[in-house]
């Protein structure tokens, strides 16, 4: 969805690094936030990958077109001093942001915070997100699905067991397979979109991928709504690897997509094949 030059909306795909705001402390949010507004109505969603772990969590607030402050309301983080983020406890933190738009780019600058009682003990996260000017230059269409937002409110921050959020999970299943490599590609970004769609008869095949052999997103139907998402590369890491694992074979096997890659204003198109003896795999290399 395009930006608007006129700064009266904040609909889009947004990208930034939370940054804790405590000196020396180097924990950090890697994040994309999907928004949408509707008047002054703003929902959608935020994704961050914190130690190893991926979390969805819903958002709304409010935008004031005339002072381009970006209000949202309280959402749980993993607390920056968890070691564990199977067992980690949550922070409800507010969003308090600022629209900034020049010639080059358009920009959140803000923080994520706790209430006035809990400064000290759950200190501030830091971000300044990037809207993305990527547009689509292939065939599918984009499920455009509305994200429900939860209508309950709360006034105070406070600490709570993690129980709605799940990290994601390495299943040992996915080493019984061979992998086939396709290709192996140079990337610049860390952040890369993934848009999956099916290449021929739409047959009810479905797949899940998997970075680094750890899932990512489960039970994928391919149709010629193109499936999208973001991924975040380990950075530690110098290949990076992204697969397609067949859940089942659909009416006509074996199960071929097509991926296509965002890197930058870079693009790549490539056709996979997977079944149940091998998973199709791409190496991405960091330049």
């Amino acid at each position: 969805m395009a930006f608007q030059s006129n700064a009266q909306t904040v609909t889009g795909h947004w990208y930034g690094i939370g940054k804790v705001a405590v000196p020396g402390e180097h924990s950090s949010y890697l994040s994309e936030l999907i928004i949408k507004q509707k008047g002054n109505t703003v929902t959608g969603e935020l994704q961050y990958y914190f130690r190893d772990s991926l979390f969805k969590v819903k958002v709304s607030g409010n935008f004031n077109t005339r002072t381009r402050q970006l209000i949202f309301k309280p959402i749980p983080f993993i607390y920056y001093l968890s070691t564990n983020t199977k067992t980690g406890i949550d922070c409800m933190l507010t969003g308090n942001f600022t629209l900034l738009v020049n010639r080059t780019e358009s920009v959140l600058t803000g923080a994520f915070e706790s209430d006035a009682a809990h400064r000290y003990t759950s200190p501030a996260i830091q971000y300044r997100f990037k809207h993305s000017t990527d547009t689509i230059a292939s065939k599918p269409a984009v499920d455009t699905t509305e994200i429900d937002i939860p209508t309950d409110t709360i006034s105070t921050m406070k600490m709570i067991e993690r129980k709605e959020i799940s990290p994601t999970m390495i299943e040992p299943r996915f080493l019984k397979r061979e992998k086939s490599i396709f290709k192996e590609i140079e990337v610049t970004e860390n952040f890369l979109r993934i848009d999956l769609y099916d290449n021929g008869t739409i047959d009810h095949d479905t797949v899940s991928l998997y970075l680094n052999h750890q899932l990512l997103f489960k039970d994928i139907p391919l149709t010629q709504i193109a499936f999208r998402r973001t991924i975040v590369l380990d950075s530690t890491i110098d290949v990076n690897e992204i697969s397609m694992y067949a859940e089942n074979l659909g009416t006509i096997p074996p199960n071929t997509a097509i991926m296509i890659i965002y890197d930058g204003q870079k693009r790549h198109e490539l056709i996979l094949t997977s079944d149940l003896d091998r998973t199709a795999t791409i190496r991405l290399r960091r330049k």
